[in-house]
């Protein structure tokens, strides 16, 4: 009896040991300023029209909760306790239907068909969302492409995508969320100034927003005036839960960002 509870004792003591060595998991989410007062979504909106938000697609390596990080072209790798919130594919839908709510750009977007068939319906993927690890610079890269379908006769009516690569401030998993963040904020400003001049076309009418100038992806987020000090432990050394970074491939194998 007395060697059954010894035992017993010595696998309890060994399984706690080993579960205060795992790592807690971080959720993430990608997150901007929207002006989304009482006051904005009382203003009438730009276009009397009603918009439906498809269910937006993704590339197939980005389809899960962990987050991409990749050193080389040839290979993808995932963080084991770095975590979006959400999948990717539905986390930027919410954010592009919050920007065009708060933009008021058209009367009305839905997820869904409801008893009045919408006017449009706009479509995206999102072709990459991941940290870029060249060297001793990491970016944040996102890549998505959009379509704007006219539903009465299902004829595209305007598409755009980009593809960017935005540098970032320290190498933490939260700097690459923040610098992604900050490229989908602006690149949001420009769908929405083309899909208002496009609407605007349809009814003959002028368009309203500006579209804002190029960006500038040379600079990281944190120096625009939106950033802080913010530190987050558990960058490479958590990456395979293991408590080591995975070995890096040559130099010529690092991903060298396209320049804009």
């Amino acid at each position: 009896m007395r060697r059954l509870v010894a035992v017993a004792c010595l696998v309890a003591g060994l399984t706690a040991a080993g579960c205060g060595t795992v790592p807690a998991r971080h959720y993430f989410t990608l997150s901007y300023p929207m002006d989304q007062d009482r006051v904005s979504a009382s203003r009438p909106a730009l276009h009397p029209v009603r918009l439906r938000l498809k269910p937006f697609k993704i590339a197939l390596p980005y389809d899960r909760p962990q987050i991409v990080y990749r050193q080389s072209p040839y290979e993808y790798q995932y963080y084991a306790y770095r975590l979006w919130a959400s999948k990717p594919q539905h986390m930027v839908r919410e954010i592009v239907q919050a920007h065009l709510e708060s933009a008021r750009l058209v009367e009305d977007i839905s997820r869904e068909y409801g008893e009045r068939m919408p006017d449009y319906e706009l479509s995206a993927e999102v072709l990459a969302i991941e940290e870029y690890d060249s060297g001793d610079v990491w970016y944040g890269h996102l890549a998505i492409r959009f379509e704007l379908t006219r539903f009465k006769d299902k004829l595209v009516i305007w598409h755009y995508g980009f593809d960017r690569q935005r540098k970032v401030h320290k190498k933490q998993p939260v700097f690459v969320v923040r610098s992604l963040s900050r490229v989908l904020e602006e690149e949001m400003a420009r769908v929405a100034a083309e899909m208002d001049a496009v609407l605007a076309a349809e009814r003959g009418v002028k368009a309203t927003l500006p579209m804002p100038a190029p960006a500038d992806d040379s600079r990281p987020a944190e120096e625009d005036g939106r950033g802080d000090s913010t530190a987050e432990t558990g960058g490479p050394a958590e990456r395979n839960g293991t408590g080591g970074a995975k070995p890096r491939g040559s130099d010529q194998d690092l991903i060298e960002p396209e320049a804009n």
